[in-house]
């Protein structure tokens, strides 16, 4: 049986604990990156270190339009029809200064000018089948690379796993990546074959992550606790987090609206799921709103090196992993 980064050429590097590792890639990699362009913008934000629900801003009435017109994409199969939903170059041409901080997060010896690129899948991956040499990245140039590192980390909680991060030589801003393609024997968990999916379509850290799903499910402990009943599932392009890696709070909840049935925008009433800087993020809704989507106005979030989202929106749609709706 393949084991996870089994043919990765380099031992694992020293890995800090999990929930704390995108945090440090996000804090530290976008402030040296930052510096190394000349950036003189304020100060990093420290990340937060209150629990992990953040509140609604006081204002709770809805109102009867959306803030931004934003239109979601198309939504994907994400049931029947195997596929990678997105795939994000968050990082070009790895300067030596972040070489640490990009294993630490993949738990994969790094070097200099690698890449990073999140892809998002429809099915929940079976981590034992997993490993680079599933996974080809076609250049603009048409050189066919392999990552050195495949991992589902960070984002490996159950109703996660979802999305593979691929680290190493992928390209070079001379001739960046341009297609992702799985060639190896790679399995969902529920047994879906996902050989052969690709995408000809890379976003990049130019242009910021998007939302990919939004997820309906019964409320946690959490969002219960503010009165919610339900909450929603964000799946990013990429790791998110509020400005400069700190946690997402008020401001950044203030920015995301959910839109119901009859098109009237409601604001969420916390967070939940934070302190592990992955590509999920998990809101608490108000009572009684039956969802169809929910939008996020730009500069809500922003990625590892510290680029915003675009305006963005995704369809809320009933949780069905793998063809099998959870109970």
């Amino acid at each position: 049986m393949k084991t996870l980064n089994s043919k990765r050429p380099h031992p694992p590097a020293t890995a800090l604990p999990n929930r704390t590792r995108w945090l440090v890639l996000f804090t530290t990699l976008s402030l040296c990156l930052a510096a190394c362009a000349g950036d003189e913008s304020e100060p990093a934000a420290s990340p937060s270190t209150e629990a992990a629900t953040t509140e609604a801003p006081t204002a709770q009435t809805p109102t009867t339009q959306a803030p931004d017109a934003i239109e979601p994409d198309p939504s994907p199969d994400v049931v029947d029809s195997p596929a990678i939903l997105t795939a994000y170059l968050g990082v070009l041409d790895l300067p030596a200064i972040g070489i640490g901080l990009l294993a630490a997060v993949s738990d994969c010896e790094q070097q200099p000018l690698d890449e990073g690129m999140p892809v998002v899948l429809s099915h929940r991956v079976d981590g034992a089948t997993l490993e680079p040499s599933d996974f080809v990245v076609t250049t603009v140039g048409g050189a066919a690379m392999t990552p050195t590192c495949a991992t589902l980390e960070p984002a490996t909680e159950d109703d996660e796993l979802q999305t593979v991060l691929l680290t190493g030589p992928l390209g070079s801003s001379d001739d960046p990546p341009a297609e992702v393609a799985v060639i190896g024997e790679l399995l969902a968990i529920d047994g879906t074959v996902l050989t052969g999916i690709a995408t000809d379509t890379i976003n990049t850290f130019e242009t910021g992550p998007r939302l990919v799903l939004a997820r309906l499910d019964p409320a946690g402990a959490q969002c219960a606790s503010l009165g919610s009943s339900h909450e929603i599932q964000m799946t990013w392009e990429g790791g998110v987090t509020g400005p400069r890696g700190a946690e997402p709070g008020a401001a950044e909840l203030a920015r995301l609206s959910l839109i119901d049935i009859d098109g009237g925008s409601h604001p969420l009433l916390g967070f939940d799921d934070l302190g592990d800087g992955d590509n999920y993020l998990v809101a608490c809704i108000p009572p009684d709103v039956e969802p169809t989507m929910i939008k996020a106005r730009q500069d809500t979030v922003y990625d590892p090196t510290n680029n915003p989202n675009p305006p963005t929106a995704a369809e809320v749609v009933t949780r069905r992993l793998n063809g099998n709706t959870d109970e």
